[in-house]
């Protein structure tokens, strides 16, 4: 009976610590995704993941919570809020099929009377004037 001959056996890739730094580089940068840097030089997430911890042992993962944060350094990242301004008794009342919305910016205001049974279409062009 014949067998296949062995195959030789696998070296573990060995990278550069310039490549390294230059990888971590990239992966630091904002709204680039890690997982689309490994993949981009032939890396497996984790293991940039890895360098990044190796290579800076304060490193906190993304999208973990926060712990010891000063109050100053949140506060600067946390989303403004919109102000809302409620309209005077004398005003007629909505009729509770629409949403309607008001909203003021740099100088101009804009009055939309949006379909209750859209809303979600209203949500997404409320965030994007608001930006």
């Amino acid at each position: 009976m014949d067998y296949p001959s062995p195959s030789p056996p696998r070296s573990r890739q060995r990278y550069t610590s310039e490549f390294k730094s230059e990888v971590i580089a990239k992966a630091c940068q904002p709204h680039v995704s890690i997982a689309s840097v490994a993949l981009a030089h032939g890396l497996n997430a984790n293991m940039l993941r890895n360098w990044m911890q190796n290579a800076d042992p304060n490193y906190i993962k993304r999208r973990s919570t926060l712990p010891n944060v000063d109050k100053a350094a949140s506060i600067s990242n946390t989303p403004a809020f919109l102000p809302v301004s409620f309209p005077e008794n004398d005003t007629p009342k909505s009729d509770g099929r629409s949403i309607e919305i008001e909203v003021n910016k740099l100088g101009a205001t804009i009055k939309v009377k949006w379909p209750v049974n859209a809303s979600s279409s209203c949500l997404v062009w409320l965030r994007e004037i608001t930006k």
